[in-house]
């Protein structure tokens, strides 16, 4: 977790699986973030209605996928199985909550058998969280429900939990996990049921 930032701060926005791949593309071609921020805005690849929300959709994804070593880029775009594991890597390298979230409820509640997770558990680490961290206690009831919604739809969209919030046990591919024990073995505790 050595690159997750000392302050923690909620992630506003969703996974953007689709997104990540196709910026993911762009650097396994270029290996220049420079070039790939060229290409990516220059040609609207990731279809954006406006040039603004281009410019946000992609400043939010490159700066998780910059989280991830070359190897793991390269990964993303070989492996559909490991796409949605290494966007949720990359969200959890970029956001210390989140990190936590996933290994202090997602990977405990696992290891010890409770499966369904609720809201509450996460207004509980929040609030928990926010006692030692100032910045949290100051947001507003409406960015916190926001951080709620996205976290819960993020840990859907990267297949962490269902729909009904049950989490489920997660299986790493093995190039995966050894990709990830190069980096940090650390990291492979924000899966549930595969840290050992």
């Amino acid at each position: 977790m050595a690159d997750t930032k000392n302050k923690l701060s909620l992630t506003l926005r969703p996974a953007l699986v689709r997104e990540n791949l196709i910026i993911a593309e762009e650097y396994n071609k270029f290996k220049d973030w420079n070039q790939v921020r060229a290409e990516v805005l220059g040609n609207n690849l990731l279809q954006a209605r406006t040039e603004s929300t281009l410019k946000t959709i992609y400043g939010e994804v490159s700066k998780r996928l910059m989280n991830l070593t070359d190897d793991e880029l390269a990964l993303m775009t070989e492996s559909d199985a490991d796409v949605k594991h290494l966007v949720w890597l990359a969200i959890c390298r970029q956001y210390l909550f989140t990190y936590q979230f996933a290994v202090e409820v997602l990977s405990e509640y696992f290891d010890k058998s409770r499966f369904q997770l609720f809201t509450e558990d996460y207004i509980a680490f929040l609030n928990a969280k926010a006692e030692w961290h100032s910045n949290l206690d100051k947001i507003t009831e409406q960015s916190r429900y926001k951080a709620q919604q996205i976290m819960f739809k993020m840990l859907v969209e990267c297949d962490l939990i269902t729909k009904e919030k049950e989490i489920l046990h997660q299986h790493i591919s093995p190039k995966l996990r050894e990709l990830i024990q190069q980096k940090n073995a650390d990291d492979l505790a924000i899966f549930p049921g595969e840290y050992s």
